[in-house]
Formats: structure tokens, C-alpha cells, sequence
């Protein structure tokens, strides 16, 4: 009866963990040669989306805190990817936005990001368990 816990279910496709590491890893090696991490991708792609998104919005919309998100924005003012300044609206705000070359980097990211989605949509994922 006690075997019976340890018996191994045969399954049919990866799980969303083991989908979700594999894809983390593709991110990786797409993202590598451009010296870019995920999380940085991630805040790029944001701000190209969202002119002027403040610190509180790109940390919200990417689930990460505020904390998190800031010391990722320091890296990428000072690779010169991002600019920071205050709100027109309130002083107390920083609004982010895209430099030049961070638009050119995002569409770099854009590129790789499609092409790791096309091996993930023939993945079926099974239930975690």
C-alpha cells in the first residue's frame, strides 16, 4: 500500500514548470549574444508599450517590486536604454522612457522573443500536479 505513493505517473507532455524552465533557458541563450537579461528584456518591452510608465506602473504590470524593478532601471540608464525624469504632472513621479538605442534594442528583443514562442505553441501542457 505504501508503494503504491511512490508509483510513477506516465505523462503525456511537460508540465508548466518543466515548459515554463525551458522557456526561461531559451530566453537565456536568445537573449545572450545581446546582452540582455530576461528581466531587463521584460522592462524594455514594457516601455515600449507604455510611454512614460513610472516605476510603481513597470513593477505592477511585470509582478516584481518596485525595489526589484528600480535596481533593473539603474542597469539600464546606465547602459543608456533608458531615460529617467521627473513627471510634468507631479515632481515627486520619475517617468521612464526608451533612448534611442533602446528602441533599437527592443526591436532586437522582439526578434528573438518570436523566436522562441514558435517552438512553444507546439507544446501541450499537462496539469501540475
Amino acid at each position: 500500500m505504501g508503494a503504491d505513493r511512490h508509483k510513477v505517473q506516465k505523462k503525456t507532455g511537460p508540465t508548466r514548470l518543466e515548459l515554463l524552465l525551458r522557456l526561461e533557458g531559451d530566453f537565456r541563450k536568445r537573449l545572450g549574444p545581446i546582452r540582455v537579461t530576461p528581466s531587463q528584456a521584460g522592462v524594455i518591452l514594457f516601455l515600449r508599450r507604455q510611454a512614460d510608465a513610472n516605476v510603481t506602473d513597470a513593477a505592477t504590470a511585470l509582478g516584481v517590486s518596485q525595489a526589484t524593478l528600480s535596481r533593473t532601471v539603474t542597469t539600464l540608464v546606465r547602459k543608456q536604454w533608458v531615460a529617467k525624469r521627473r513627471s510634468a504632472k507631479d515632481d515627486r513621479v520619475v517617468a521612464l522612457s526608451l533612448s534611442r538605442r533602446g528602441n533599437a534594442l527592443a526591436l532586437q528583443i522582439n526578434q528573438r522573443v518570436h523566436q522562441v514562442n514558435a517552438p512553444l505553441a507546439q507544446h501541450t501542457i499537462e496539469p501540475s500536479a
